[in-house]
């Protein structure tokens, strides 16, 4: 059915160029429609998110009707994260992942931990404590920036964000952008970007959801949402509670190997627009309790035992404004302010009365409060028609720490900067972007950070892309500051240490195709990434098993990635096959090939049986075996391995009444994997030496309601 599309950017652009020739812009209204006085012959370009390009010539005073054909690439592909406008995955001169909500549900995902572990090139790892972190191309975590709706998060531990801490309850959608974007976000992104795009609104002017989740490892989630939307007003709010009572192998009635928790959470959201003017305010709460509690001490006398809360609260507030100008170009604005506060209690309990007394040793307790001021703005420009577009714009970060752990309690690190790129059409489907970020770090100077990004598309749905990009990461106030000695820990920071920079190459080939209601893409890439002076955690007393900061003279990962997808109305088939190989220093006193490679498989299927009302979901990931290094308490480095493994879910839903209720079950970690092995003889700093590595609490069952009310 032929239906008029509004907010259709048009532009005329006169042929003959003369003193009184000025391209015109307009916006199609409600019914399709946009009037203008041409005097003479011109081009028209017609251009909106989801069909293909028009272009073509016109005539003065000419009445035309133009059909605009749907774009082959599907509207949840829409991506925002380094772009200069809203744009589809295709156009963009990155490579870029789209993990829509459909996805994500399919996962029965309840954290971001959940939907990355089934992504190739994302190994997700765990700690009992400290939660989730995720490498991606061999990088660690504390090299990848996450973002919710483009705004950095803060607070990480160990250096790395606890993936468990941010919920699915209210996402739209997640992109991912693989290499450096330092360009655009400046440190902490050398490895990549993660932003986490929520829902503000809905198709609907009222909607409500209810989601209720359960996992037999002693998993209880609810959470709710209410959309509302009216003239130029939208308005969101949700809110829930996920709790986890713990989990042990073995019953040791008190000590959990995986530590009980607990939840809150809440999303506020308000936009309003007015003409060409988007205002948008956000705020986001959560608050969570982990309890560590130990084994008792049983004397002739008394029986006692110490016990651990840790409590976590992230609070995130935002006020953005969109501002568009006549001329399609953009203006962007958003102050944001990250808040941040962890505190550890130790309790020494008496087992026969149940009194708890805090402990006062000074090592006993601590809280943690970081603090983040995100002040950026970008003014952009991008039209089909033109051969220069660009983008420039300003970014300042203010971050403070205020804990015992910190050297002198209170530190302070600020980063200002302005960065700008320009993309260039060469010929006919070639596009140029160098970009260029010039900063101010208050504790390492004034590093520029360049990069370069190819596209060019051939033959209609074939694209080729290529980048170099410099990346540059000050180490963080806990790297640099950190005095953190427990039962458990013993972390000494190090205000010697050196910023990180690095080299990142990469190269990517995609296709696609369409053959009648069968749709076929697939893309190949290989990476190369080069970081010199990188910071880890090494064990430097044996003794005392002190560890602090080092800077390592370089690690490289490289590797590559093959995938494709497969899909028609009723199933969606992916397959991918990725290698990623690692060096560091250490290894240059070994007889061992310089990059050690490890190989992951992946095969995920999604059906659906419309007329039934049924959806089903596979997810199958193979992670090959992974070498490393150590280092005996000698100095000699010796390589060490942690085993394959094999991670599979499957999920079915079934709907009722219109999708407005889902029932879903499914089984987790079908393989029941709970310790992979390691051949490590050093510990790290939680897991004490032991030769395995803590990755799950094994097999689960989990059921789930959603419920969808709205309103016309």
């Amino acid at each position: 059915t032929l239906q008029p599309v509004n907010d259709a950017v048009v532009i005329f652009q006169p042929l003959q160029k003369s003193g009184d020739s000025k391209q015109k812009v307009f916006y199609t209204n409600q019914y399709g429609e946009v009037s203008g006085n041409l005097q003479e012959k011109a081009m028209i370009y017609i251009q909106l998110l989801g069909y293909e390009t028009f272009q073509d010539t016109i005539a003065p005073s000419a009445t035309n009707t133009i059909y605009l054909s749907r774009s082959a690439v599907n509207l949840s592909e829409v991506v925002v994260t380094g772009q200069y406008d809203i744009n589809t995955s295709d156009k963009s001169v990155y490579n870029v992942t789209v993990i829509d909500e459909a996805t994500i549900q399919s996962m029965a995902a309840q954290h971001l931990g959940d939907v990355l572990e089934n992504q190739l090139n994302c190994r997700v790892e765990q700690d009992n404590i400290l939660g989730s972190s995720v490498r991606i191309n061999g990088i660690s975590g504390q090299h990848v920036k996450i973002l919710i709706d483009g705004v950095n998060l803060v607070g990480r531990e160990n250096g790395n964000i606890d993936l468990n801490q941010i919920n699915m309850n209210n996402v739209e959608r997640i992109e991912i952008i693989e290499g450096p974007m330092s360009v655009s976000y400046g440190t902490d992104a050398i490895g990549g970007v993660i932003n986490i795009v929520t829902r503000k609104s809905s198709n609907y002017p009222l909607q409500a959801d209810l989601n209720l989740y359960y996992e037999s490892a002693g998993t209880y989630n609810g959470d709710v949402a209410v959309l509302w939307r009216k003239n130029n007003n939208t308005f969101s709010i949700s809110g829930g509670r996920y709790f986890f009572d713990g989990f042990s192998v073995s019953d040791t009635t008190r000590f959990m190997e995986w530590k009980p928790k607990q939840q809150y959470f809440a999303s506020f959201n308000y936009g309003y627009s007015f003409k060409s003017l988007k205002l948008n305010f956000k705020s986001d709460f959560m608050d969570q309790e982990i309890q560590n509690k130990g084994n008792p001490v049983l004397t002739p006398y008394q029986a006692y035992a110490f016990d651990d809360y840790y409590l976590t609260r992230r609070w995130n507030n935002a006020l953005s404004a969109d501002l568009r100008f006549k001329n399609n170009a953009k203006l962007q604005v958003v102050t944001a302010n990250s808040y941040y506060r962890h505190i550890r209690n130790t309790y020494r309990i008496d087992m026969v009365t149940l009194d708890q007394v805090l402990l006062a040793a000074e090592e006993s307790q601590d809280t943690a409060v970081f603090t983040s001021w995100n002040i950026r703005g970008t003014y952009s420009q991008n039209l089909p028609n033109r051969k220069v577009n660009y983008q420039a714009g300003y970014d300042i970060n203010l971050e403070s720490g205020n804990s015992g752990k910190l050297a002198d309690g209170l530190q302070h690190i600020n980063d200002y900067a302005l960065f700008g790129s320009i993309e260039y059409q060469v010929v006919s489907h070639l596009y140029l972007r160098p970009g260029i970020r010039f900063s101010y770090n208050s504790k390492y100077g004034a590093p520029v950070t360049p990069s370069l990004n190819l596209k060019y598309d051939f033959l209609t749905r074939y694209s080729l892309r290529a980048s170099y990009a410099h990346g540059f990461r000050a180490p963080s106030l806990k790297e640099l500051d950190l005095y953190f000695v427990d039962v458990n820990h013993n972390v000494l920071g190090n205000p010697n240490l050196e910023a990180e920079t690095s080299n990142n190459y990469l190269v990517s080939f995609s296709a696609a195709n369409q053959v009648g209601a069968f749709n076929f893409s697939a893309d190949v890439s290989l990476f190369y990434n080069d970081i010199n002076n990188i910071i880890s955690l090494a064990l430097v007393e044996p003794v005392t098993q002190l560890y602090t900061y080092v800077n390592i003279d370089r690690y490289k990962t490289t590797g590559g990635t093959f995938s494709a997808v497969f899909k028609t109305s009723r199933m969606t088939f992916t397959t991918g096959f990725s290698l990623t190989g690692i060096y560091n220093t250490l290894s240059d006193s070994l007889d061992i090939d310089a990059f050690s490679m490890t190989p992951e498989f992946q095969n995920n299927f999604l059906f659906t049986f419309p007329k039934a009302g049924f959806e089903g979901a596979v997810y199958f990931k193979n992670t090959g075996t992974t070498p490393g290094y150590g280092l005996e308490t000698d100095g000699t480095v010796y390589q060490t391995f942690i085993a394959a493994f094999t991670i599979m879910d499957l999920s079915i839903t079934k709907y009722f009444l219109k999708k407005q209720v889902a029932f879903s079950i499914g089984v987790k970690n079908l393989f029941d994997v709970t310790n992979i092995q390691s051949s490590s003889l050093s510990g790290a700093v939680h897991t004490g030496g032991s030769d395995s590595i803590p990755y799950s609490v094994g097999r689960m069952v989990f059921g789930g309601i959603r419920l969808k009310l709205y309103k016309d």
